[in-house]
């Protein structure tokens, strides 16, 4: 759908003095001056959430026990019944708002799209999926986004919705004009934007313009060009949403893939969004574990992220039929290692979205962290206010641990020694029993 109007004057000025003021908030908790314990940086202490910019939506605070989310609604027949379990929703169908809404005011419920894919219309998404290439030549062929060949649109994850120029403005303002506008006056309180990826993962390299190519892109995963234009989209993206009659959060599937936790474009994203949404969590996507020093600098990531009064949903995937109680312990006691105020968490099969799904081990009434996590006996520990908790993150190396007291169950109820085996890349969160 074409844009029917520009923003005039007053509109243009509103934007760029909120780009200056995400510009001057941006780095209030850079990691460079957090302290150090243990040889681990540490966040600063915990403080009181703050209400997120721009009449948003308030967060829902996490400090105490264990916080869920839900990712889709396709399977949910009663969302008043069951959203009081959820603090957030990623991507509600818009029938269903205002049954979210009833059961629990507080959830957060937002607006699926395709970060820069055709995501149809509002009221029906499938229809993105019938616009072919040629509808696209046709409708406003300067807005194909190829791969090096010149005309193979750079396709993602199979998926046939044609992907967009997504450095154009107009194709903002189409995103706007098409899903945000809606989305705001319908009742939801943010945009839920899939595959925002750090990398070039489909081979993408550029558009035509008034006919002539124009490569922006290596076609490379690894391409400062495209990580620069993610920023730029984010940094547009979200004024645009603040501008909003009713202002919406911008929290996206966000993918760093290699690109380091401390690339300046990976918290560039972080100053220009509300939140962050992790399908990869603490089991890559479903393909195996998240160890060894990359497992502690991602949850010191998680930290940074609320440390900027912005939430961290972790999603967890696991292969068909290897979904037991260890898994969901491991998940768990990584999960609790790094939630602070703002920071849920999803445990699913492969892709097993739209369903309400939750676990026993979601119950424990494990209270509020005491301190940060530490570095003990080769292990991971964090103390809680009703527990303890402990992972070991290695590879290769299982360690015999020793806690201080023999009075502990974990998830599953089970007696748990005093002295105990934690296999690699496993977690206990303890209670008293």
């Amino acid at each position: 759908m074409r844009p029917t109007h520009s923003p005039g004057k007053s509109t243009f000025y509103l934007f760029l003095c909120l780009i200056l003021l995400v510009l001057i908030v941006s780095g209030c908790f850079p990691l460079s001056t957090q302290k150090q314990q243990n040889g681990i940086t540490s966040p600063p202490s915990p403080q009181n959430v703050t209400p997120p910019p721009h009449q948003l939506r308030r967060f829902i605070d996490t400090w105490n026990n264990i916080h869920l989310f839900q990712s889709f609604d396709y399977n949910i027949h009663d969302a008043a019944a069951i959203a009081r379990y959820y603090d957030f929703v990623w991507g509600v169908s818009p029938g269903q708002v205002a049954a979210f809404r009833a059961g629990n005011s507080k959830t957060l419920i937002s607006y699926y799209i395709p970060f820069h894919r055709d995501g149809g219309t509002f009221s029906n998404q499938d229809v993105g999926k019938q616009h072919n290439l040629a509808y696209w030549k046709n409708f406003h062929p300067d807005w194909v986004l190829y791969q090096c060949d010149r005309s193979t649109p750079a396709f993602e994850y199979g998926n046939p919705n044609i992907p967009l120029d997504f450095t154009n403005p107009a194709v903002i303002s189409w995103q706007i004009q098409t899903y945000a506008q809606p989305a705001s006056e319908n009742g939801y309180g943010a945009i839920a934007a899939d595959n925002l990826n750090m990398e070039n993962l489909f081979a993408a390299c550029g558009f035509y313009r008034n006919g002539r190519w124009m490569q922006r892109y290596t076609g490379e995963i690894n391409d400062p060009q495209w990580r620069a234009d993610i920023v730029t989209w984010v940094t547009r993206m979200q004024a645009a949403l603040y501008a909003l009659h009713h202002p919406l959060a911008l929290i996206p599937n966000l993918s760093i893939g290699s690109v380091a936790f401390n690339d300046p474009t990976v918290q560039q994203v972080i100053d220009h969004v509300d939140g962050v949404l992790d399908e990869g969590g603490f089991t890559d996507y479903g393909h195996s574990y998240v160890t060894d020093l990359t497992w502690v600098h991602y949850v010191r990531f998680i930290e940074h992220v609320q440390q900027e009064n912005k939430p961290y949903y972790i999603v967890n995937q696991f292969k068909p039929y290897t979904l037991g109680s260890s898994q969901i312990e491991w998940v768990l006691a990584s999960y609790l290692m790094g939630k602070h105020h703002l920071a849920s968490v999803s445990i699913v099969t492969s892709q097993e979205y739209g369903s309400d799904k939750r676990f026993s081990q979601y119950n424990a009434q494990i209270g509020s962290p005491n301190g940060e996590f530490y570095q003990s006996q080769g292990v991971y520990w964090r103390t809680y206010s009703n527990g303890l908790v402990v992972v070991n993150p290695s590879s290769i190396n299982e360690y015999i641990v020793k806690t201080s007291a023999s009075h502990y169950v974990d998830l599953d109820g089970n007696h748990v020694s005093q002295t105990f085996t934690l296999p690699p890349h496993s977690g206990l969160v303890l209670m008293p029993g």
